[in-house]
């Protein structure tokens, strides 16, 4: 099956109908944009955009009785259509039948999305060259680029995005449009960009995407923090610089974002802390240093602040060394500091930093080890927390003869660090004495 026709056969009953609908008064109606390139690269189609060159009144006629439709640009003759697979977006461009499509590729931002297939009858549209493109894995910019980024200047960055999510290359002319109108990018709405990023770090070939973003200048506006570290040396123990390190840090990451922003952050501190000792760069305290300016890049961001709150978590308790020789009390308090939700992407994150030191292969096999301890550890169900301890404030209080405050408190943590070297101190009666003896002391 060509992929054109492929198209067709993926579109959801909701967006045949609209099709059907407007092909039936009389109107073109074209699939347009990334769900068309992505049926040539044999990807599965998620967002569907549409062109017609029905105008909006009529667009809008037609189907209000059958979908909820929410003109949302009508300046740019844009309307939103809600069903059961999300918002699909209309584009109304009043014309005649293939002059009014080939107005709205010419307004894309790169020939690989400047693609339409039309409905019912599944031609393919090609104007600009776009499937040629995806061939040769070719980022090309739509007729005049640079005007296409002065409209939105956030295309800056999907190029960085189709780089690291398609495996996609500009051209060199594209690439210079891109340096020329990456400061624009200061212009966009701080969601958006943030948005777009982060499909830039969890695309298979993020290392590209970042690569690229620092080449066109997108990562001097979004975090230049990262760009600190470029070409800064490290120790003995790493064969690569502090930025390059990192890429690969989120390279050898899974795509899960939590994880990958912590990757991305884990040692964006680490230029601002390193000192040269006898002849060695060291990087003392980089990691609760790289927490702190993680979280206000995150709060620049405008990040989710339960995201936000887990990768910082993350950032600050990556540095975990010679575990091998750790008591179970040490692993269950790192579990502890942790927390159980987030001890699968704090894991990976410490593989993943190893992989990207690119020195010891075998470095990997200790967080293995750390893995199986934290697994059997889980297993011995211990008190990881205070609400599995065997006491609680009101038994500190009777025994003490203290009322509520800050005291009771402090005193279960001291019970819980007890009982997290010793689970087998966490009996009622052990841990009532116990706290009845250290309170004379």
């Amino acid at each position: 099956m060509n992929p054109a026709a492929r198209v067709l056969e993926k579109m959801p009953e909701e967006a045949r109908r609209m099709g059907s609908l407007l092909t039936q008064a009389g109107y073109r109606f074209w699939v347009v944009g990334g769900v068309v390139r992505d049926a040539f690269l044999g990807r599965l189609p998620t967002d569907w955009d549409f062109s017609t060159d029905a105008p909006v009144e009529a667009l809008i006629r037609l189907l209000s009785p059958s979908f909820r439709v929410i003109p949302v640009g009508l300046r740019h003759g844009t309307v939103h259509v809600l069903t059961a697979h999300g918002a699909m977006e209309i584009t109304s461009w009043e014309g005649n039948g293939s002059r009014a499509v080939l107005d709205d590729l010419r307004r894309r931002d790169f020939t690989v999305n400047a693609l339409a297939v039309s409905f019912p009858d599944g031609t393919l549209l090609d104007p600009f060259g776009g499937r040629r493109d995806l061939e040769l894995r070719r980022l090309r910019g739509v007729e005049d680029p640079l005007a296409r980024f002065r409209e939105d200047p956030l295309r800056v960055l999907r190029a960085s995005r189709f780089a690291a999510t398609l495996g996609l290359h500009p051209t060199p002319k594209t690439l210079r449009c891109l340096r020329q109108a990456a400061p624009w990018l200061q212009e966009t709405a701080m969601e958006r960009v943030r948005e777009e990023l982060f499909k830039v770090l969890t695309g298979p070939w993020v290392v590209e995407g970042l690569e690229l973003a620092r080449r066109t200048g997108v990562l001097e506006v979004v975090i230049p923090e990262l760009l600190e570290g470029y070409r800064k040396k490290q120790n003995h123990y790493h064969a690569h610089d502090i930025y390059r390190h990192t890429l690969y840090t989120v390279h050898h990451s899974p795509d899960r974002l939590r994880v990958r922003l912590a990757a991305l952050l884990h040692d964006i501190a680490k230029p601002r802390v390193r000192k040269k000792i006898r002849g060695v760069f060291r990087f003392f305290g980089h990691d609760k240093e790289s927490a702190e300016l993680a979280r206000s890049i995150l709060q620049r961001w405008l990040a989710p602040k339960k995201l936000a709150e887990e990768v910082c978590l993350l950032v600050a308790n990556h540095m975990v060394h010679d575990t091998d020789r750790w008591k179970d009390g040490a692993v269950r308090r790192l579990i502890h500091r942790v927390g159980e939700p987030l001890l699968e992407d704090f894991l990976d994150l410490v593989e993943a930093d190893r992989k990207a030191h690119g020195k010891d292969p075998e470095s990997t096999e200790a967080v293995r080890r750390l893995r199986e301890r934290i697994r059997r550890i889980l297993d011995e169900r211990p008190a990881l927390d205070l609400s599995r301890l065997a006491v609680d404030g009101r038994d500190v209080m009777a025994v003490l003869g203290i009322g509520p405050g800050p005291q009771v408190g402090r005193v279960l943590k001291r019970v819980h660090r007890l009982v997290l070297d010793d689970p087998g101190m966490n009996r009622r009666d052990v841990l009532l004495e116990w706290i009845r003896v250290t309170s004379d002391e």
